[in-house]
């Protein structure tokens, strides 16, 4: 049955008032949905990645997402929930206080905070909540519930947290803070040419001692080498610190992605290996067309080299708008 004319005038009416506010809602939730680089409730644990080394773990409270590094290589990427207005989570620089599996809230009645390390005493964490796509805890900083267990397990008391409020490229590779919470980037490990930190170019080589069983305690840990393929750059980390950065050789790009699969590892006598690989194969490959083609550079990398260290060839950029944001820390 049709309508009357007054009332099909006033849906009329209020359709066309409606439009406006209708695309503006419209507007608002795609620009939400794009500050949003992963979607609620996604997260990727990747430890093969760098599977040794100090852990941070940054928070971007503009993107809801969260990222964690081992030895200053990103293993995990997840959304997370943060305050909501009146109950912001705060931004800065902490350190992990206290790690409990089955915790509850004395604040707010009780409630359950799964996996929780604590950030400070005033009530500020991480644990395992809802993520309805948006900052809705009372400060608290909400996991999924596959993740949460992997962050409890990898952070440490003592372990740093850097939490910022960025807008920011969704995801680096390259840990913007080093393990005390310091940018770890400098300007001359940006540069074109190739780049040593002076303790690093000054140390012993360690293969040989570690080859003939010297003690441990006097070995160097092993290093982690990420190249950058969109950004063509080689950083060497020891210890969750750039020990060495260089610019890659034309046309590694294209070299490197059949190997971009999963991190290669050094294998004894001495030469970078591929899973499910046997031989040097691979070794040949990076040495001769992606790996730095700077002589200098290329011989003190070998001999720093040991058997545990690994190399992760990367399609994602190393570096992005997080490290400018972590100068501000």
């Amino acid at each position: 049955m049709p309508l009357p004319r007054r009332r099909w005038l006033q849906a009329a009416a209020f359709a066309l008032a409606a439009a406006p506010l209708a695309r503006a809602q419209a507007r608002s939730q795609r620009k939400r949905r794009s500050a949003y680089p992963i979607a609620p409730g996604r997260s990727f644990w990747l430890p093969e990645l760098s599977p040794a080394g100090p852990v941070v773990a940054v928070v971007n409270l503009y993107t809801q997402h969260a990222q964690i590094y081992r030895n200053g290589i990103a293993i995990g990427y997840t959304s997370v929930s943060t305050g909501k207005r009146g109950y912001g989570t705060p931004t800065g620089r902490f350190q992990v206080l206290e790690k409990r599996r089955f915790h509850r809230s004395s604040t707010y009645g009780n409630a359950p905070m799964p996996w929780m390390v604590r950030l400070t005493w005033s009530g500020i964490a991480f644990h395992s909540g809802a993520l309805p796509g948006f900052p809705a805890s009372h400060g608290c900083i909400r996991l999924p519930a596959s993740f949460a267990p992997q962050l409890f397990g990898a952070l440490s008391l003592g372990d740093t947290v850097a939490v910022l409020n960025q807008p920011a490229d969704a995801f680096t590779t390259l840990a913007p803070i080093d393990p005390l919470g310091r940018p770890l980037l400098q300007p001359e490990m940006l540069a074109a040419t190739a780049w040593w930190r002076e303790t690093a170019a000054s140390a012993a080589p360690v293969s040989a001692s570690l080859l003939t069983g010297a003690p441990a305690s006097l070995a160097a840990p092993p290093l982690a080498l990420l190249v950058s393929l969109p950004q063509q750059r080689l950083f060497v980390l020891e210890a969750g610190q750039v020990a060495a950065a260089a610019p890659l050789p034309p046309g590694a790009r294209q070299q490197a992605l059949p190997l971009a699969a999963a991190p290669l590892r050094w294998q004894p006598p001495g030469h970078w290996q591929a899973p499910g690989q046997s031989g040097n194969a691979a070794d040949a490959t990076l040495w001769q067309t992606v790996l730095p083609s700077d002589a200098a550079f290329s011989q003190r990398l070998r001999a720093r080299i040991t058997p545990g260290s690994t190399l992760v060839l990367s399609d994602l950029p190393a570096v992005g708008d997080l490290h400018l944001a972590a100068w501000k820390l």
